[in-house]
């Protein structure tokens, strides 16, 4: 499954959004995404190809505590493990018995999930341009300003204060939707929880801070 690069873009945004939503939406929604320190929510990911066709599906749990740390749990038959300790961030595919590390500035370069660290506009990034209330949802597309990006779209609806959906459209004619639910904005998260534990018998690739 190509998880990583969505998991990467899809965490962004929600952080992006969480920072930033106010200076295009309405100022309650900035109130209260603005002081949310912890989020914890299970996710259903479909990937749609060119002709509505589902060709990948997964679903598993999502937790963000900030600053700096998220972890991202696909589960089986797909299982991935994704998760930022503050410093690091790790890849673990289960079924390749292989991990990743790097540092999350050097891994990510200037991609939007530096936000993690330090706060930045939406509008510097993206385009923000309003769509139609759809399937009891409010609506925003997000168009990179720089092209050469994954995905060249990407719409997010709104119940509300809550994420519930987003929608990715890639250069490949493929639409990731990726629907959020039993969304949890008061978790309480251990750093713990954001420690990656190294299993017996697998393969590390990179050297942690």
């Amino acid at each position: 499954m190509r998880t990583s690069s969505i998991t990467v873009v899809l965490i962004s945004l929600v952080l992006m959004s969480m920072q930033s939503f106010a200076q295009t939406t309405e100022e309650t929604l900035f109130e209260s995404l603005r002081t949310l320190t912890s989020l914890k929510a299970n996710f259903f990911q479909q990937v749609v190809d060119s002709e509505g066709k589902i060709i990948q599906e997964a679903e598993g749990i999502f937790e963000l505590k900030k600053p700096g740390r998220f972890r991202w749990h696909y589960a089986p038959p797909n299982s991935q493990h994704i998760v930022a300790d503050g410093k690091n961030l790790w890849l673990f595919d289960v079924e390749l018995a292989q991990a990743t590390v790097q540092p999350i500035e050097q891994t990510l370069g200037s991609a939007p999930i530096i936000l993690l660290t330090d706060l930045k506009p939406l509008s510097d990034d993206f385009e923000i341009r309003a769509m139609p209330e759809s399937s009891g949802l409010e609506w925003v597309t997000l168009v990179p300003k720089v092209q050469d990006t994954e995905f060249y779209r990407i719409e997010i609806g709104l119940d509300g204060n809550v994420i519930r959906e987003m929608r990715l459209y890639d250069h490949f004619e493929q639409n990731t939707i990726i629907r959020f639910s039993e969304i949890n904005t008061a978790a309480s998260l251990p750093d713990s929880r954001f420690v990656f534990f190294i299993p017996d018998g697998i393969d590390v690739i990179g050297t942690p801070r």
